[in-house]
């Protein structure tokens, strides 16, 4: 209402702005060309306050979007069932990386001789041991499984990278079908209408029953199309109910959260090259190759070992004392490093590729992302400036056109619309599968 009476004082103070000019009084004239040009700025002055009231609404609700998106990633990251599982996997995983980082047990030793008629040795002998294994002392196993762990991880980020992408294309339908549905009740509201009224005219000998039929069968289409939408909106809760653990999630959006692609792709790029999940494992696949390679340097050294002696002797005299050893891997550990130097240079040749397969699939997905963008913007500036809906409407209820140009014309109306809609979903599905590592 405020809005109107806004729009109502600016149209009458471009009105006598006009008969002032119009009556030829020159002396009155400024005063009142004032006084119209004052009441004029400060309803444009309105005008914008009340569109910037808008904005900020719009955007208010777009945050509270984004927040319940936000709340709703998180219950599934929380609550998935597979992500749950693969937690578990991953510790069992890392520790299972740490069990051969110590070194070897020690050995401990007791022989015990039967005293005989002609004996004269030794009747105890009690014996502890502990080798040293230099790869162990130096730290080079533990390396290996602390690269390993990292790589463990960023295998847990990959899989669950893909299964919160997967909430958050379901919740883009939703957000689709919601917008959706919202529409064809404000048809199906208008459409009821239609049908009235030319139930009336029927009634009235205005109309026949031909059109008549044509208005019902139209309403027709659009209840059995309501209906197709909520199945397919059931479908998809369903869905996230399983993807957070079979507890159900309630997602009413129907606009989606504020998401744009920046114009800068080289930066872009290498924030992507940084955070993506598959240039994450191949580089943590790398190091664990290069820390492999370190340890099977560091296995060629010798393994030491050391041992603590204690006899008793049969004249009840006892002796201590010790022996060291050492353990050359001369034909053991053959070809090892050979290996692991091959290996280390397979990694690093994976990793390569896989840099080159992201940017290429970055760039082609960055390029799609931008014609999809361009053309939502496209269908959404035509229809905020060609919205015939209500023009129509009012051409048959004045009778300037028949009920069959009626239908044609809006379900022109409807077919962009619904293209908007799904342009708008395809843009934001491209983009969340483009930005993806952000998760």
């Amino acid at each position: 209402m405020k809005h109107f009476r806004i729009i109502i004082a600016l149209v009458l103070a471009n009105i006598a702005l006009t008969v002032n000019c119009q009556d030829h009084n020159y002396d009155a004239a400024p005063r009142n060309y004032d006084a119209a040009h004052q009441d004029s700025l400060l309803a444009r002055q309105s005008l914008n306050s009340f569109d910037s009231a808008l904005a900020a609404s719009r955007n208010c609700q777009l945050s509270i979007v984004n927040c319940q998106l936000n709340a709703l990633l998180d219950s599934i990251d929380h609550n998935n069932t597979t992500l749950i599982a693969l937690r578990r996997e991953a510790e069992a995983r890392k520790l299972e990386n740490r069990t051969d980082i110590t070194l070897a047990d020690p050995e401990v030793g007791l022989k015990r001789m039967w005293e005989g008629a002609e004996q004269t040795g030794n009747l105890t002998e009690f014996t502890v041991g502990q080798s040293f294994d230099l790869a162990t002392v130096l730290g080079k196993r533990k390396g290996v499984a602390v690269q390993k762990n990292q790589l463990v991880d960023e295998e847990y980020r990959a899989q669950r990278m893909s299964i919160l992408l997967e909430a958050e294309l379901v919740c883009i339908d939703i957000t689709y079908y919601n917008a959706l549905a919202a529409e064809l009740d404000r048809r199906l509201g208008h459409a009821h209408r239609v049908v009235e009224v030319e139930k009336r005219r029927l009634d009235s000998g205005d109309t026949d029953v031909l059109s008549y039929n044509n208005v019902v069968l139209s309403l027709s289409a659009l209840e059995a199309e309501k209906a197709r939408v909520e199945m397919e909106r059931g479908v998809l809760m369903t869905r996230l109910a399983h993807l957070n653990g079979g507890r159900p999630l309630g997602f009413d959006a129907q606009e989606y959260a504020p998401a744009t692609l920046t114009d800068d792709f080289e930066s872009w790029y290498q924030e992507a090259l940084q955070r993506s999940p598959d240039m994450a494992l191949a580089r943590e696949e790398r190091e664990v190759r290069r820390s492999e390679l370190s340890l099977s340097k560091t296995m060629h050294l010798p393994t030491l070992s050391a041992t603590y002696i204690n006899e008793r002797h049969r004249t009840g005299e006892r002796s201590q004392g010790f022996t060291v050893g050492m353990n050359l891997p001369l034909w053991a550990n053959k070809n090892r490093v050979r290996s692991a130097r091959t290996a280390l240079s397979a990694a690093e040749a994976r990793e390569a590729d896989a840099e080159l397969k992201l940017r290429s699939q970055l760039l082609e997905g960055y390029e799609r992302v931008r014609g999809l963008q361009h053309t939502a913007d496209l269908y959404r500036r035509a229809l905020a400036e060609a919205n015939n809906s209500e023009m129509l409407a009012r051409a048959m209820d004045e009778g300037f056109i028949s009920v069959l140009e009626y239908l044609q014309g809006i379900e022109l109306y409807y077919d962009y619309l619904d293209r908007s809609l799904n342009a708008d979903r395809e843009y934001h599905r491209a983009l969340a599968e483009l930005e993806a590592w952000r998760l």
